[in-house]
């Protein structure tokens, strides 16, 4: 079995052909996100007919019930939100929130194996939220379990960068200045680790969480070490673990291969 897979952000798209046991055929290939809804569908439209395979699986920014969205994602353009992929497929289809299709691949392959109680954080353009509890994934009755309000987002960064004066606003450009020493990117990187941590502590509180996997772009830029010391401070029986994601930056890609394998 082999799925077509694509994931859906703000920023990027990428896609890829899964095999059934969460394995990229070949290497995911990444296009910058086209800046209206027209775009997009063409380029699905493209990509849907040059390649075949045995199902097509989308994660996607926004709240997603019953495989379609219920509503225009906040980084993505208008339209987007009515595009018929399932029509499009012309085969087995699934939508799932991005988060969530990233949590999963964590929860069988990755970092969130053998967890029952556990949070997976994608950071990008946005943040994203999925969440594991006694071993099954949390959607709520409406799909939009963990999508909530949170300040460590890219976004978040560059708001930072211009309140401190930093006319850098290319995230992984500010670390980089951060780790030279230079003073406005330290404190614009410091101000969002520490909103990286109060969040993490504020979901600990409310879902007392074994593992936390930070998947998306800007998880290659958290200072692991740092978030796990901040968390000192906790009771430790309550204490989670903090660990990059080991599906990277293909996580939301091997997720929803992989719930659609188990729809199918």
């Amino acid at each position: 079995m082999r799925i077509l897979s694509f994931d859906v952000g703000g920023s990027k798209i990428s896609y890829a052909l899964v095999d059934e046991n969460g394995g990229l055929c070949v290497p995911a290939v990444k296009i910058k996100t086209p800046d209206n809804a027209d775009e997009i569908e063409d380029f699905f439209k493209k990509i849907l007919q040059e390649i075949n395979s045995d199902g097509v699986s989308i994660a996607t920014a926004g709240v997603v019930l019953n495989d379609k969205l219920c509503g225009k994602p906040n980084n993505l353009p208008a339209g987007y939100e009515q595009i018929d992929f399932a029509k499009m497929a012309q085969r087995p289809f699934l939508m799932e929130n991005d988060a969530n299709a990233a949590m999963w691949a964590e929860f069988k392959v990755g970092a969130l194996r053998n967890v029952k109680q556990g949070v997976m954080l994608t950071l990008g353009t946005d943040v994203g939220c999925g969440l594991i509890c006694n071993g099954t994934m949390v959607r709520g009755k409406s799909g939009a379990a963990g999508e909530i309000s949170l300040s460590f987002s890219g976004r978040d960064m560059q708001k930072a960068a211009v309140e401190n004066g930093l006319l850098e606003n290319d995230c992984f450009k500010i670390y980089q200045l951060a780790q030279q020493n230079v003073k406005p990117a330290q404190k614009v990187y410091q101000v969002w680790e520490e909103h990286l941590v109060g969040g993490i502590k504020m979901l600990n509180r409310l879902l007392d969480t074994e593992i936390f996997a930070l998947s998306g772009s800007l998880a290659q830029i958290v200072n692991y070490d740092s978030v796990n010391a901040s968390l000192a401070d906790l009771p430790e029986q309550n204490r989670p673990l903090v660990k990059p994601a080991q599906c990277r930056n293909e996580a939301g890609i091997i997720g929803a291969a992989l719930l659609l394998k188990e729809k199918l």
